[in-house]
């Protein structure tokens, strides 16, 4: 799951990265930028940014995941080419990837996703539908993105689709830590790229990847409520207000995000809107999801506890 990382590595000592850069440039007396091959870099006065795909440096493409020991593997053949050994790199940035083949179109399952209290949602749809969905917190430090990966990789033309992709549905999902406060939040220590050979450290990086994936609600939920309950009005007002909610979405929001700004809607009111709206999807949701949702679910349980059984 291992993708994208980001290493800060004391520049003393390690001048020797220098003379293997592709595409070097000196942008001063102190400063050069450069490529090996997919590995950005960047040499300042006083350390050394490595940064990029793992997945992609390793095996030339990043639509399947990195198994644990190919993590072992990327990490040795980097230090092998850059002649600098990754113990005490600090990881700056990581992202755990999954690539999931869906029976439907991206976009179906992505329209489905909520909006999470924590996070602020993005999306960038086209004509075509929605592309693109990012979740980002206040600070900046996480993110949970999901997006159209054979639409990606045709645009970007940089790596090649494997053949047992072509003509399937590709959903990409990557939670990314993207700052080093992030990862000593999270883990109470810097981590150091060594630690991706850690089978407890990987282990935990999938958990929050999964953890992350679940507390973003999911719409598309069918009201329901058993036949021998008698449905007052106030029931059916409630049946009715979350039909619409999980039916129109994005409509919903608007109208919330209209009578906030206007001053019709307070805070304090607010809230408690959002308390109602977590009250009657307990009360009233029925216990079959979305059928595509349902789908996503168990497809990316299954391929964690695939890795879980296989990788380490």
């Amino acid at each position: 799951m291992i993708d994208n990382v980001c290493l800060k590595i004391p520049r003393k000592g390690c001048e020797g990265i220098i003379d293997q850069l592709k595409d070097k440039w000196r942008r001063d007396i102190n400063t050069y930028s450069g490529h090996i091959q997919n590995m950005g870099v960047f040499i300042n006065l006083d350390s050394v940014i490595i940064h990029g795909s793992l997945a992609k440096y390793f095996k030339g493409e990043n639509i399947v995941e990195l198994t644990f020991q190919q993590v072992r593997e990327a990490i040795k053949k980097l230090e092998n080419e850059i002649g600098i050994c990754l113990e005490s790199a600090i990881i700056k940035m990581i992202e755990c990837g999954m690539s999931v083949i869906t029976k439907e179109q991206p976009a179906e399952y992505m329209k489905l996703f909520g909006y999470p209290a924590r996070y602020t949602r993005h999306e960038y749809a086209t004509i075509a539908g929605v592309e693109t969905v990012t979740y980002s917190t206040q600070t900046g430090a996480y993110q949970f993105s999901m997006y159209n990966k054979i639409l990606e990789v045709q645009r970007k033309k940089k790596q090649s689709i494997p053949a047992i992709f072509n003509g399937v549905n590709i959903l990409r999902l990557e939670y990314k830590i993207v700052r080093r406060r992030g990862i000593k939040a999270k883990f109470k220590r810097d981590l150091t790229a060594y630690d991706l050979l850690d089978p407890v450290i990987y282990r935990e990086l999938q958990n929050i990847f999964i953890e992350a994936y679940q507390a973003i609600p999911k719409f598309g939920w069918q009201c329901n409520i058993e036949n021998q309950e008698k449905v007052t009005p106030k029931m059916f007002n409630e049946l009715l207000a979350e039909q619409y909610r999980q039916t129109f979405p994005k409509k919903y929001m608007h109208l919330l995000k209209v009578l906030k700004e206007s001053g019709a809607l307070t805070d304090k009111n607010l809230e408690r809107i959002r308390a109602a709206n977590r009250a009657r999807e307990k009360k009233y949701q029925s216990t079959e999801k979305n059928p595509l949702i349902t789908e996503l679910d168990d497809l990316v349980m299954n391929m964690t506890q695939w890795n879980a059984e296989n990788d380490t």
